[in-house]
């Protein structure tokens, strides 16, 4: 049985804030004999924020760690000198300029080589607004590799250990696609999933979307144009969609009709079985058909990818021939 966990319940991103600070603080040169593997760790820490930014990290002689600086998570500040900008996003993302708004404020209190971390033990899809504004992502991963060194060491702190096997479970559950059947995928499996399709080339982006009936995880890709429409693909996990987005409110009954047709006979020529959804919507994004348990799994039960994303290729095919056979009318 797991004993209790802190981070079970310190969920929020202050606690994980405090961590952090904690950690960086056992970097300072005064708890080198209190606890040094603790002390190493810290240390390492920071030197891989450094790396993050292609910099060696000068001998540490001085720390100065600040919470909720100008709006900013965390302000470290090595030797009068380093500013380490940490902005955590445990599960959420950035939002608006506030990433471009922290340097400019750190900026203004006399810090100009700053070292930007975007701090995130959850997922998302890019981080391409992230490193637009300078910002390095630090990824569960990155820090999960270094407190493994410290597990590896024996350190007996509960915070550190506590920490370290958060993290890991979280490390668990998003791998879990590749170890467990599809029906005990939870949110953070279809997250390791969609981001497996991503570094295979499937050019698309996810996200949870909400809705009454309880919400998904959805991941959408190659939009073609149809003319008064435009068609796209996109797997609501264990559901391939094929959908259109008409933006002409009186066209939106015919249109769909019409492309669900198209869609059904077209489909035949690279064997996908897809059918038509249970109803129609009649909104601005509606599905015209549907290819239900498209994931293809071995004798195991457990995910086949090659052939689940030869499934995806078909799909993308067929949206591809649509769209020649359209744009040629």
């Amino acid at each position: 049985m797991n004993k209790p966990n802190l981070f079970s319940y310190a969920t929020s991103e202050l606690s994980q804030d405090a961590f952090l600070c904690w950690l960086m603080n056992w970097a300072s040169h005064e708890f080198s004999e209190i606890n040094p593997p603790l002390h190493d760790i810290g240390k390492k820490f920071i030197e891989a924020i450094f790396r993050k930014h292609g910099q060696s990290c000068p001998n540490i002689e001085h720390i100065s760690i600040t919470r909720q600086v100008d709006g900013l998570d965390i302000l470290v500040v090595i030797n009068h000198k380093y500013a380490i900008l940490i902005e955590d996003k445990t599960y959420t993302r950035d939002h608006t300029n506030q990433l471009a708004r922290y340097r400019v404020a750190v900026e203004k209190r006399g810090y100009h080589h700053q070292l930007p971390i975007y701090y995130k033990i959850g997922n998302q899809s890019n981080y391409d607004t992230v490193v637009a504004a300078g910002y390095k992502p630090f990824l569960g991963k990155d820090m999960l590799a270094i407190l493994q060194e410290g597990y590896k060491r024996n350190i007996t702190d509960s915070i550190f250990n506590d920490y370290y096997q958060h993290l890991l479970s979280i490390e668990e559950a998003y791998n879990k696609y590749k170890t467990a059947p599809l029906h005990e995928w939870k949110g953070l499996a279809w997250q390791g999933f969609y981001g497996e399709l991503q570094n295979a080339g499937i050019l698309g982006e996810w996200d949870y979307v909400s809705n009454p009936q309880g919400g998904f995880y959805g991941f959408w890709w190659h939009w073609k144009n149809g003319g008064d429409c435009q068609l796209y693909l996109q797997l609501e996990q264990e559901k391939l969609c094929v959908k259109i987005e008409v933006a002409d409110k009186e066209k939106r009954a015919y249109l769909r009709t019409n492309w669900c047709q198209k869609v059904l006979e077209k489909s035949r020529d690279f064997q996908l079985h897809v059918k038509k959804p249970s109803r129609f919507g009649n909104g601005r994004y509606m599905t015209v058909a549907v290819l239900e348990n498209y994931i293809i799994a071995n004798k195991d039960g457990i995910l086949d990818l090659t052939s689940t994303i030869d499934v995806l290729r078909r799909a993308e095919k067929l949206l591809d021939a649509l769209t020649v056979v359209h744009t040629n009318q």
